[in-house]
């Protein structure tokens, strides 16, 4: 009788080993929702150097490690660059498409450049890049406003991939439809950027889950 309690019981405690195996497995392959993370005016008034950033770490790079592939995407100006091609020596390259970043649900399968000599792959004013400058002909006068409908996509340093929307490029997000803003001497300050965007950090091209 014994014996057959113990033979019941090792049964038991080997059924309930394989079930926790099989949940934690199940936990790991959990997937789990992305959502967008907001860049605060990030700081782009340097004329000389670019400030790098990371979308894995989510964090401005130190321009000391602008050799390195700790960073995916910098700012100077109007001017982005990315960590590869001339600009670096990751694996960067990327694309503007149409649409609307919150109804992009994958990164497109092609489409992406690297820096040139000739152009770089983010491409800045006009109906195709990323801004408007409005010179003279509209209100408010000699303003960068980021196109409506554009979203950037990348891969970054390391081959992720990741998906972009600038929201603003003067300090603190203003409105610029104020007279404030359409006055020059009291426009907040340019070069800081505000954006936000969604990291896939398991290397598909998903924006929507990511296994955790």
């Amino acid at each position: 009788m014994k014996s057959i309690l113990k033979l019941n019981a090792a049964m038991l405690f080997l059924a309930l080993t394989v079930f926790t195996a099989c949940s934690d497995d199940d936990d790991d392959n959990t997937p789990v929702k992305l959502t967008a993370s907001e860049v605060k005016d990030l700081n782009s008034e340097s004329t000389k150097n670019f400030t790098l950033f990371s979308f894995a770490n989510g964090a401005v790079v130190a321009n000391t490690d602008s050799v390195s592939s700790k960073w995916d995407i910098g700012f100077r100006g109007t001017t982005l660059v990315l960590n590869g091609g001339v600009s670096g020596p990751g694996q960067a390259q990327g694309q503007i498409v149409s649409g609307i970043f919150d109804e992009l649900k994958e990164a497109p399968a092609d489409g992406y450049t690297a820096d040139s000599q000739a152009a770089k792959a983010i491409v800045g004013s006009g109906t195709s890049g990323w801004y408007t400058y409005t010179g003279t002909t509209s209100v408010p006068n000699h303003a960068i406003l980021p196109n409506a409908g554009k979203v950037i996509v990348l891969k970054t340093a390391d081959g992720k991939y990741v998906k972009v929307e600038i929201i603003s490029y003067y300090k603190g997000n203003p409105s610029t439809t104020t007279t404030t803003f359409a006055d020059l001497a009291t426009r907040p300050l340019s070069r800081y950027f505000t954006f936000r965007y969604i990291y896939q950090p398991d290397g598909t091209r998903n924006f929507e889950s990511t296994v955790k």
